[in-house]
């Protein structure tokens, strides 16, 4: 009967420690049970809030980044009290955090932060002393833990200057943006494409204005030179009709080096192969008209 009186005590003495109050430690299991809770909540947060645009529009559901969370597998093991105070419920503690986020998720999240032209996850990890893994990111984790006055759970808080769960939010929100930033990528390429081509199409309508312009002045100059031709004394047009032969091939020729060394693009030659024409015609007709005043 004293051998259970004994034991009786200790197991007393055990449950009223701390002036009564209820205890928790960094490795039990109801700790451990609320650090997993409380990371899975924070991460939520971290997610909610990364996963909206410019104007505050939330870009992912709810519903969806809670079931994204609930697939994680949290690890946490090697726990370590670092400080405690014997006149409160509170632990301070690390612990290192696994998180199997599955290498789709990495994949994700990697072509996302490619086209927001963010560095890679590797490069992340290595910044934040994260060991990143095929499918996981693992790292110390500082965290305290306490029960509620009532003794009936623990809570865990996160030491708020450890980046390292907004890192793993990062990596979430990420993986879940892939496809709208997808979505939003080829609209813009689209848009952009769009709006190349009809700048195309004006720049194009612009210079078949010009060359059509171009060569409707070149007709006129035609039109002017048969004129002056046709005035001739037929034995006047006899006598230069060699000439005029001549003058038509050398006329071509040059206005065709001229019009490929005016540019590149074909358009702007043929434009300066019309305008060449239309001085040289001019030329011609200016004197041709000397042999009408000759006579």
């Amino acid at each position: 009967m004293t051998k259970f009186v004994q034991l009786l005590a200790v197991v007393l003495l055990v449950s009223v420690s701390a002036c009564g109050k209820p205890q928790a430690t960094c490795s039990d299991e109801d700790s451990k049970a609320a650090l997993q809770s409380g990371i899975r909540e924070n991460l939520e947060k971290i997610v909610l809030v990364r996963s909206k645009d410019g104007d505050g529009k939330q870009i992912v559901g709810v519903s969806k980044i809670r079931a994204a969370i609930a697939d994680l597998k949290l690890v946490i093991d090697n726990v370590r009290t670092t400080k405690e105070d014997p006149d409160s419920t509170k632990r301070f503690c690390t612990g290192n955090l696994r998180i199997v986020f599955g290498t789709q998720t990495f994949a994700d999240a990697d072509k996302a932060r490619e086209i927001a032209g963010l560095d890679d996850l590797a490069s992340v990890a290595e910044a934040a002393g994260l060991e990143k893994g095929v499918d996981y990111l693992k790292g110390d984790l500082d965290y305290s833990v306490q029960p509620t006055d009532d003794g009936s759970k623990v809570v865990a808080e996160f030491d708020s200057a450890d980046g390292k769960l907004d890192i793993f939010g990062e990596v979430l929100a990420a993986s879940l943006l892939r496809s709208p930033l997808e979505n939003r990528q080829r609209i813009d390429q689209e848009n952009a494409a769009l709006a190349e081509k009809q700048q195309q199409e004006a720049i194009d309508a612009a210079n078949q204005a010009t060359l059509d312009q171009a060569t409707a002045t070149r007709r006129s100059a035609d039109e002017a030179l048969a004129a002056v031709w046709q005035s001739l004394d037929a034995d006047v047009r006899q006598g230069l009709l060699a000439e005029q032969r001549a003058w038509i091939k050398r006329k071509d020729a040059s206005c065709k080096v001229q019009g490929l060394q005016s540019s590149i693009d074909p358009n702007e030659q043929q434009v300066a192969i019309q305008n060449c024409v239309t001085g040289e015609t001019r030329s011609r007709s200016y004197e041709l008209q000397g042999y009408l005043n000759d006579y």
